[in-house]
Parts: C-alpha cells; sequence; structure tokens
C-alpha cells in the first residue's frame, strides 16, 4: 500500500508531524486575532493542536509580530493531515519522480514527498521566506529534499524538468509558466486556485505538447502566494457621498445561488474579471446584509444594501469607471442562461503564452486571463 492512501493518522504517523511544527505556534484568541501557544509553556496544549487534524498557524503577519503581541493574519501555516493525505493522493508520485514543490512551510509535506519517490526521485522545494526556509531546511536536513530560498513563481530550472509540481500556497487565476515550463510533457499539476471572487478550488492540470489543460475541484483553501495577494480598495466617505444610487430586485434566493459553492460562485467568478467580493451577513439586523466589491486597478467600487426583510427593490451605490453590480447580475444571468453549470464543467487551458478559463470544452472560452 503506497503511503498516498494511507489515512491522515497513518500518514502521521510515517513521517510524524510534530517533528517539523515550530515550539511556538499562534492560535485563534476568539476574537479574530492570533496568540502565541509555546510548547514549553503549554505542552498539553501544543499537542493538542500538533495531533488533530486541522491545520496549525505558524507565522502570523509575515513574521512581524513576536510572541506576546496580538497576531492579524495568517501568513504561513503547517497544513491539516487530511487536506495534505488528499493532495499527495491527488498528485500520485512515483518512486524515482523528480517533484518541485512550491511552499516549504515546516518541511512536513516535502518530507512525505521524499519518502514517496526514494531514493531514486529528487523533490526540489521553494520557499519565499528566509526564516522559514532556513527552518524547515534544517527540519530536512536526513530526508533529502532540496530546500530553496526563493520567489517560488519562478520554480528552480536548475534541477528541472520535473514530473510533479505541487503548489502549497494559493495560486489567483493564472498558472505561473515557470511551472508549465519546468514541467515534464505529461506530468501533472496540483494547486489551490481561486480568483479575486472566490478562492477555495483544486486544479489539477497535466502538460500537454502546447502548454497545460486542468479541471477544477474543492474544497481546498490555502493562503495565497506572497506576490498574488488580493488588493482591495475601500472609498472614503466623501467618494461615497458621490457614488451612483440604483435599485435592484436581486433577493436572498439569488444572493445564495451567487455566493454558494455548490451553486453559482464558481462560474461568476469565472466570467468576472478581477472584482474582489465581500459580504458582511446580518449586519444591520436579522437578514440584513451588506455586500461589498471592488476593484484596486481601476478605483471601481458597489455597495448592496440587501434588505430581505421587505419587498422593496435593494439599493445598490457604484462608483468608478467600472459598473461592478451590473457585471454581477451580468454574470449571473449568464450563468442561469447557459444551464447554471457547476464547477465540473470547467477548464483552465495554456498554449501559445495565454491562458483561458472555458466550459465544456477547450474552445468554448468563458474568460481569457492572460494573453501571449
Amino acid at each position: 500500500m503506497t503511503m498516498t492512501r494511507l489515512p491522515w493518522n497513518e500518514l502521521s504517523a510515517a513521517v510524524p508531524r510534530a517533528q517539523f511544527i515550530p515550539d511556538v505556534i499562534w492560535v485563534s484568541d476568539g476574537e479574530g486575532g492570533f496568540v502565541a501557544l509555546s510548547r514549553h509553556d503549554d505542552l498539553a496544549g501544543w499537542q493538542a493542536a500538533v495531533q488533530a487534524n486541522r491545520f496549525v498557524v505558524t507565522q502570523v503577519d509575515d513574521g512581524h509580530t513576536p510572541p506576546g503581541g496580538k497576531g492579524q493574519t495568517p501568513t504561513s501555516s503547517c497544513s491539516m493531515p487530511s487536506v495534505v493525505a488528499a493532495m499527495l493522493a491527488a498528485l500520485g508520485p512515483q518512486p524515482g519522480h523528480r517533484v518541485l514543490e512550491i511552499g516549504t512551510g515546516t518541511g512536513w509535506n516535502a518530507a512525505l514527498l521524499a519518502r514517496l519517490v526514494g531514493d531514486r526521485g529528487h523533490v526540489v522545494t521553494v520557499e519565499v521566506d528566509p526564516d522559514i526556509a532556513e527552518y524547515a531546511r534544517v527540519r530536512l536536513r536526513d530526508h533529502g529534499p532540496l530546500v530553496v530560498t526563493g520567489d517560488g513563481a519562478r520554480g528552480h530550472p536548475p534541477a528541472a524538468p520535473y514530473d510533479r509540481v505541487i503548489a502549497t500556497a494559493s495560486i489567483r487565476e493564472t498558472v505561473p509558466w515557470p511551472w508549465i515550463q519546468q514541467l515534464r510533457p505529461g506530468g501533472r499539476l496540483i494547486a489551490p486556485w481561486g480568483t479575486n471572487w472566490c478562492n477555495g478550488f483544486q486544479l489539477t492540470a497535466t502538460r500537454t505538447p502546447g502548454g497545460l489543460t486542468g479541471r477544477f475541484s474543492g474544497d481546498l483553501v490555502f493562503m495565497r502566494m506572497r506576490a498574488q495577494r488580493r488588493t482591495c480598495w475601500e472609498p472614503s466617505d466623501d467618494e461615497i457621498q458621490q457614488a451612483v444610487t440604483s435599485t435592484t430586485v436581486c433577493n436572498g434566493v439569488d444572493l445564495d445561488r451567487m455566493r454558494n459553492p455548490t451553486l453559482g460562485l464558481f462560474a461568476i467568478g469565472a466570467k468576472l474579471d478581477h472584482i474582489c467580493a465581500h459580504t458582511y451577513w446580518n449586519t444591520l439586523g436579522r437578514y440584513h446584509h451588506l455586500l461589498e466589491f471592488d476593484d484596486a486597478a481601476t478605483r471601481s467600487w458597489a455597495r448592496l444594501d440587501a434588505d430581505l426583510n421587505g419587498t422593496e427593490p435593494n439599493t445598490v451605490l457604484e462608483l468608478g469607471p467600472r459598473r461592478l453590480w451590473d457585471e454581477i447580475e451580468a454574470a449571473y444571468d449568464w450563468w442561469h442562461e447557459t444551464g447554471e453549470p457547476g464547477m465540473d464543467r470547467f477548464g483552465l487551458e495554456a498554449a501559445g503564452g495565454r491562458q483561458w478559463l472555458w466550459l465544456d470544452e477547450p474552445d468554448h472560452t468563458v474568460r481569457v486571463l492572460t494573453e501571449a
């Protein structure tokens, strides 16, 4: 039985996760922030966190918040063991394979990969954060992977071509071209994938003679690659006073269909070009929501005041050269008119320096992600 078929607890037993977790981890403070938990101060708490089938936050705020401070944003972690096992099963590394991993983190995943490919294989893992890379380098010293400090989007050409490429940081829309170029024909790529509209999907792709072809599945939520983090724009109160006001008949059923992962969420995100969505449920009372949308590049913004308690049309405010709510409603209508497709009908194609999303067939383009 191969390691990729083992349950997550047996996977952890084969290469113990605890050996790769730092002495200080970060846990929720119950108020939206994170506080440090030290192995030396609370061994039982540390062990409970590490042994659970949960992700473990190992860095917050890109390392700028030290223990004793309140962390705001997780920026590195050791993934949930069951998710790690599922991704390795999808990747399918074989003895003798050469594997490129993007996002070393603690090094645990790289150690698992090294065990799978064996002595005849080779694992290269790339980490952008120098401190995290050095920590993993020490932990992996007896396991075989080469740890490279650098921008993961560039891959690692000296050890190419690779039979497999796996990312443990989410990419936004496009696959970095170096990953495609460094992947052997017929090789497989696994990466968490998302758009500005939605995140949390797995891209499983194969290297083709012309480039890359892939399909989507869910649910796979990872932190974004640092260079691809969302950049959002929020107008000032004075700017909001200049917004164009309109109304929409969009109701609670429509909102659920737009934002529900099992309904229109993926398709609408595939159709929309760089629109960030922020949903604030029940902000103004029970069934009274605020939804905000923005595009930082064009400084466009929209807000939907969705009071679902009444029967009156809901108010929309829009700013900037793009009328974002109009585009969202158009994408929603398109999803309905095309038979309300789920993510299983979508794919990503890369060829000739161009990448695009398609529906049902590669020649049925939904949106061009990048031109040649």
